[in-house]
């Protein structure tokens, strides 16, 4: 009599579970993989929100210092917009007596334009999936000339 050749129940059983285990961390490696594909959207998808919020300021909406804040893509990502004077960063030349400056580069004008610092935060998620992203930016405007 001939014997037959082939698997035994305990090699088919032994390679049932190799497969499903190689198959397990395959699933887990794709759904990391998608979780991070969809965190990097809402990234993306944030920043382009917050660089056309930056962008109408000045154009669309007067430069002011204050705070507002609100809400895009029905309430997805909520925003908070500071805008802040500030100082004019290149320092006033020393005076030399007895020698007028030939030109006035570098020196105040009274009707120079003012410095505006806007910082701007946007924030989506919630609890552990809560992420944030932070734009900061200077504009300049000139004061309003004084009405007669």
């Amino acid at each position: 009599m001939r014997r037959q050749r082939g698997f035994s129940l305990l090699e088919v059983i032994i390679a049932f579970v190799l497969l499903a285990v190689a198959m397990g961390v395959l699933l887990a490696v794709l759904g990391g993989g998608l979780a991070q594909v969809r965190r990097s959207g809402e990234a993306s998808e944030a920043a382009l929100h917050a660089q056309s919020l930056l962008a109408r300021v000045g154009v669309l909406e007067p430069i002011a210092p204050g705070v507002s804040s609100g809400d895009i893509d029905r309430g997805r990502y909520r925003w908070t917009l500071q805008i802040t004077e500030v100082d004019d960063p290149v320092p006033l030349p020393e005076p030399v007596p007895g020698l007028e400056p030939v030109e006035s580069v570098g020196l105040q004008q009274p009707n120079a334009p003012v410095l505006y610092r806007l910082q701007l935060d946007v924030a989506w998620g919630e609890g552990e999936a809560a992420r944030s992203l932070r734009l900061a930016s200077l504009r300049a405007r000139y004061p309003q000339a004084a009405q007669p």
